[in-house]
């Protein structure tokens, strides 16, 4: 997931290193809170930004 129009991004998993990070299974909540911090206009642009991701890597959308 992309910055978003708020200009806040996800958290970098890079950073982020404790065995915390997921749930027994294997849900990364690092990610809770940072969607919780967005409005939900935001929270809609950012599903969109991950549908047109998912998208184009099926090929089923072309860059226009």
């Amino acid at each position: 997931m992309g910055r978003n129009d708020s200009g806040r991004n996800p958290p970098d998993p890079s950073v982020v290193t404790t065995d915390s990070t997921y749930s027994e299974d294997g849900v990364d909540v690092t990610l809770i809170p940072w969607m919780l911090s967005l409005t939900a206009a935001e929270r809609l642009e950012a599903l969109e930004s991950t549908m047109r991701s998912l998208l184009r890597l099926r090929g089923d959308v072309t860059e226009t």
